[in-house]
Formats: C-alpha cells, structure tokens, sequence
C-alpha cells in the first residue's frame, strides 16, 4: 500500500468551505474548477504521482477513467466528510487500461469501510504494515493484522496483474539491472510506478 505524505488544505478549498452559509453549503463534487485542480494537483504531489493504494503511476490525462479523487472514508457512510481534505486521496482509475471497469484500489473498495480494522494510508507507516515477496506476492507484516488483511482484500492488492507487475519490478532490482534512483525524479519531485515498494525493498524511504 503506497500512502501519502498528507499536507494542509489547499488555499483555495479552505475559501471555498468558508464561503458556507445558510444558503449554500459546500459539497462534493467540488463546483469550481480552480477548486478541483488545487485539490488534484496537491494530491498529486503528495502522492510522488502515484496511486494512493497500489502505487502506479497515476496518469491526470482522463479524470475518471484514469484517476479519480478517492474518498478513503465512503461518502455513502461519512458524508460529513465528504470536503475534508485529510480525507481524500488519489486513486486508480475506474476503468483499466482495456476500458473495463477497475478491479483494485478506489474502484474495487467503493463504499466498504471498517473503522476498527483499516489502515490508513499514512506513509511511510502503511507501507511498513505489508510484506512483499519477489513474486510480487502481497502479505501482512504481522500475521494475523487484520487491518491489513482487509485492504488486501478490498483494494485486491493480490491482484494477478498488480502481482506480476510487482514481481517484474523487484526482479529488475534484485538482478541489478535498476536501483531506485530510476524509480524517483528529484527535480519533478515525481517517482515511477511502484517505487514505494523498491525503496522498502532497498531499506530506503521514497523522499
């Protein structure tokens, strides 16, 4: 699970739920555009440009198709937080590379929540919660955790394809054909697909 590094509201969501008033009250979906970019593009950032919770590289091309703003607690369920920052995230798409509807991360999960049994997706404290193995197989660190176990399972971190891409990238490491500073830009403040788990692989923090 990547996570993020979660910085303060931006400026202009802030003035925008302050605009509140018996008359208007804010929601989501955000209805200024200035709003949905600020929000989008500090989320990106955050994220190194990366899925919240498999770690691809997010693609900002098609909103909705190939990324969406994911709210970890369901709207459906918290809808009072359906505007607070610390409560969104980015995610993978709802639809996959062949145009089907998404089977991991935000897409898969939808309105499922446990507030007693979760992990949230604080780095680098969520990536340390999962073991990966150079089959690209996704297990919790601790066994038994089952917090871990249930985003496993709804996020489908064991998909057959995340797997393989898993097992493809740690094997480039391991063979020395990569190391991580092909996985991270420091200039763009950027990181490539699945760069959290090679710098744990490496015993290293993604910066």
């Amino acid at each position: 699970m990547k996570g993020s590094r979660k910085g303060p509201t931006p400026p202009t969501l802030l003035a925008w739920l302050d605009d509140a008033s018996p008359d208007w009250q804010p929601a989501y979906p955000f209805d200024r555009k200035d709003v949905r970019d600020e929000v989008r593009s500090c989320l990106f950032v955050e994220q190194r440009g990366l899925c919240v919770y498999c770690g691809r590289r997010l693609d900002l091309a098609r909103p909705g198709e190939t990324y969406h703003i994911e709210h970890f607690r369901p709207q459906r369920h918290y809808n009072a937080l359906s505007t607070t920052y610390s409560n969104l995230f980015l995610s993978c798409g709802q639809k996959d590379e062949h145009g089907k509807p998404s089977q991991t991360c935000g897409a898969k999960k939808a309105d499922w929540f446990d507030e007693d049994q979760h992990v949230h997706p604080t780095y680098p404290n969520c990536t340390q919660r999962f073991r990966l193995m150079l089959n690209g197989s996704i297990e919790p660190t601790i066994d038994g955790d089952g917090g871990a176990l249930n985003m496993i399972k709804h996020l489908r971190l064991d998909h057959p394809e995340l797997v393989k891409d898993r097992s493809d990238v740690l094997m480039l490491i391991d063979g020395g054909y990569l190391d991580e500073s092909d996985f991270w830009d420091a200039g763009e403040q950027l990181a490539q697909s699945y760069a959290h788990l090679v710098f744990q692989h490496v015993g290293r923090l993604l910066p």
